[in-house]
């Protein structure tokens, strides 16, 4: 499901939770045939025609400065409208400030500016801004600033919420104040609070969506999966027009139902055909439900269209890879850009090549690519070179590629632990000790490292207890990390302890079935006199890898009867 991930990211964060529809600056209607000095009416007309040609850099520019020239309200609003479209951020603010300033009570320029601010995270004065709406009896912008603030500090959402409590006392119809205060109270994990405030805000707007999709986000953030996603089924088929609504539940249905997932992203994209980002989330809905054929002509399609090319390259190299199209799937992972694919993609290469005999090529490849990369992407270059060269048995040249790296990066964590991985391999154990080390110097709470470190004083030496403290550590930082539990169910062992060992070792092949860790359980299964449940677990590590040297290894060691 890793690609599925990308759908994600949106799918619990904040929504944007601003006013019925942010107003947009009105169009003045022939601001060019007002009163204005000669230079000012060229400057506009210059402008207009910038606009028809698509110059709209000239057009901002123009009407920025014209507006601070006459001070005109529509000016300074058309301004603004310019600004807002080209999302010019600055402009747009120092625009729509002025424009407050000249028509002090225009809700639209109010509640324009209060957007504006928000946006530069100057939230006291987008909430002086709102208090004032409020007190006009006009629409607000406080559920926007609450989700502006729950993006940040925990303090300043709860100095917020304080507020938004003394305010909502004072109006308790006003349901963006219930809504803004149920976003702040959700920051803040105060779930129960924050159900109680959205249900509020239901109460005076029971048919807002944005009201109905903020229950969704907290019951999901109880655990109420199942009832979140019957709210959010119904909220859909209420609104089936609302385009982005529809969008948040596909992409929240693709962590558990790719299927339904998928005929929500066909029904977007019946309702917005040009929309790439959704034809994107079908490809890769298609790509991991097993569809190739209809992922493969959304990926093509994209490329045709010029969005999404490297990601779509990579995912076409995956789709071609399935059906042993080795040639044109190399072909499209290559074409994948630095970027999030690219290393993925270095390494789907180079396996490829790896595997039709192409060893020096995909060599070749790894330090061409070296030279034209970032720093971030070389460390993992490095890395992924020294990985063929040991897996050739070139063990002594994947020691120099790695130590040529640390002479460029030499801090990396990454670096230093394959090279410490590699010590360990060939039985150089003090240089392995001493790269792990060295990477708990940098980054103290490593729990790779800690783990690594662990195991391998556990596995390969007589320092046991010392051993036990590191895993301890590892384990504490990451309590659900299966290698680790494997690591501390193997050093109980080595101190004698069998019951515990069996409960972390049995936890760690139910969290990741896996055949070191079915050797380890079957080892102390077997010692414990539990010999016919050994005997299952090896079999049973001997289907995730037939050809495990460990599990065969660790029956030979013990003479065991595996019949």
């Amino acid at each position: 499901m890793a690609s599925i991930a990308l759908l994600q990211g949106c799918s619990t964060a904040p929504i944007k939770q601003t006013q019925q529809a942010e107003p947009e600056a009105p169009i003045p209607t022939k601001v060019a045939d007002r009163q204005f000095s000669v230079e000012s009416l060229y400057a506009l007309l210059v402008a207009e025609m910038a606009i028809d040609r698509k110059r709209y850099d000239i057009a901002l520019n123009n009407y920025v400065q014209q507006a601070a020239t006459t001070r005109d309200p529509d000016v300074t609003a058309r301004a603004t409208q310019i600004a807002r479209i080209l999302k010019a951020h600055q402009p747009a603010l120092e625009m729509a400030q002025l424009w407050v300033d000249l028509e002090p009570y225009n809700t639209d320029a109010q509640l324009i500016a209060s957007a504006e601010l928000i946006e530069a995270n100057r939230l006291d004065e987008a909430m002086a801004l709102s208090e004032r709406l409020l007190a006009d009896g006009n629409p607000t912008a406080f559920d926007a600033i609450a989700v502006k603030a729950a993006e940040g500090d925990i303090e300043q959402s709860r100095a917020l919420a304080q507020l938004y409590e003394s305010l909502a006392g004072k109006h308790p119809d006003n349901y963006q104040l219930q809504l803004g205060l149920s976003v702040l109270f959700q920051h803040d994990n105060r779930n129960e609070e924050a159900l109680v405030a959205v249900h509020r805000a239901l109460q005076i707007q029971p048919n807002n969506v944005r009201a109905g999709f903020q229950e969704t986000r907290i019951l999901q953030q109880m655990g109420k999966q199942d009832l979140a996603l019957e709210k959010l089924a119904e909220l859909v088929k209420e609104n089936p027009d609302n385009f982005g609504l529809r969008a948040r539940y596909a992409r929240i249905l693709s962590a558990y139902d790719l299927n339904a997932s998928r005929e929500q992203f066909e029904i977007l994209l019946n309702q917005a055909p040009t929309d790439p980002e959704i034809l994107f989330s079908l490809a890769l809905i298609e790509n991991e439900s097993g569809r190739l054929e209809q992922a493969e002509s959304h990926f093509l399609s994209l490329l045709r269209r010029g969005y999404y090319i490297s990601s779509a390259h990579f995912h076409l190299g995956t789709i071609y890879e399935k059906r042993n199209q080795r040639d044109l799937a190399l072909e499209h992972y290559l074409e994948v850009e630095p970027g999030q694919n690219y290393l993925g993609a270095m390494v789907n290469a180079t396996e490829l090549m790896v595997n039709s005999n192409e060893e020096l090529q995909a060599l070749k490849l790894l330090r061409d690519q070296r030279e034209v990369v970032g720093p971030s992407y070389r460390e993992g270059l490095f890395i992924l070179e020294s990985e063929i060269l040991a897996t050739a048995g070139q063990m002594k040249d994947a020691e120099n590629i790695l130590s040529q790296g640390l002479e460029e990066f030499p801090q990396s964590t990454r670096l230093l632990y394959s090279r410490a991985m590699l010590y360990s391999r060939i039985d150089y154990l003090a240089a392995a000790e001493q790269d792990l080390k060295l990477i708990l110097s940098i980054a103290p709470n490593n729990a790779a490292a800690l783990n690594a470190l662990g195991y391998t004083l556990a596995d390969r030496t007589d320092r046991i207890d010392e051993a036990y403290l590191y895993i301890k550590k590892a384990l504490e930082l990451t309590p659900d990390d299966p290698a680790v539990m494997d690591s501390m169910g193997w050093v109980l062992y080595r101190r004698g302890n069998f019951d515990q060992a069996l409960v972390q070792l049995r936890k760690a092949m139910v969290a990741m079935p896996d055949h070191e860790i079915a050797a380890h359980l079957g080892e102390v299964l077997w010692v414990s006199g539990i010999e016919q449940e050994a005997r299952d677990v090896w079999r049973e590590g001997l289907k995730l890898n037939p050809q495990s040297a460990v599990i065969r290894e660790t029956i030979d060691r013990l003479n065991a009867d595996f019949q």
